[in-house]
């Protein structure tokens, strides 16, 4: 789907229809409350409304009283950017290698570290065990690190996805 299309850009073409848009993506709104929202007269927020409804970016559905507009899927496209599968990519590589990491800087593997150190020479000894020590807690904290980072990912993911099918419920009461 072309979402940028010719008659689209027109309509956008005024600040009062861009920030109706902007308005239009947090909830359905009256005519009526988007003009005191605005500070413009409803006769103007109207016009406005039937040139972003005739270039299919808004829609109309009436209720019992109250006529309702929404954004249509095509500007739901334009207006709220779609990077939610690449944030759930990306917390699933920041677990694997915060897990990883995590991994390899426990205590077993510290002491494989710790004989490599024993058959070097008595000298070298203690620089290797104290750099040994260094990169397991470095691995350790930016393990840790990877893993609330992808745990944060994961619940806004969550989060998101709740909050669709909670609007989505929401807006089958609403008509």
């Amino acid at each position: 789907m072309n979402v940028l299309d010719s008659p689209t850009l027109k309509a956008l073409n005024t600040k009062t229809r861009q920030e109706i848009i902007k308005l239009l993506s947090n909830r359905p709104y009256t005519a009526s409350e988007l003009s005191k929202l605005l500070g413009k007269h409803v006769t103007t927020v109207s016009e406005h409304l039937n040139v972003l409804e005739k270039s299919s970016l808004v829609q109309r559905k009436e209720g019992s009283k109250w006529i309702y507009y929404s954004l249509t899927p095509k500007a739901q496209d334009l207006s709220k950017p779609q990077y939610s599968w690449s944030i759930l990519f990306s917390s699933i590589i920041s677990l694997i290698a915060g897990g990883y990491l995590y991994t390899i800087s426990q205590p077993q593997y510290a002491a494989q570290s710790l004989k490599i150190a024993e058959t070097t020479t008595a000298a070298d000894a203690p620089a290797i065990t104290a750099a040994a020590e260094n990169i397991m807690s470095i691995d350790l904290i930016f393990g840790i690190a990877l893993i609330i980072i992808a745990l944060l990912g994961f619940a806004f993911f969550a989060i998101k996805y709740l909050r669709a099918r909670t609007l989505t419920k929401r807006s089958l009461y609403i008509e």
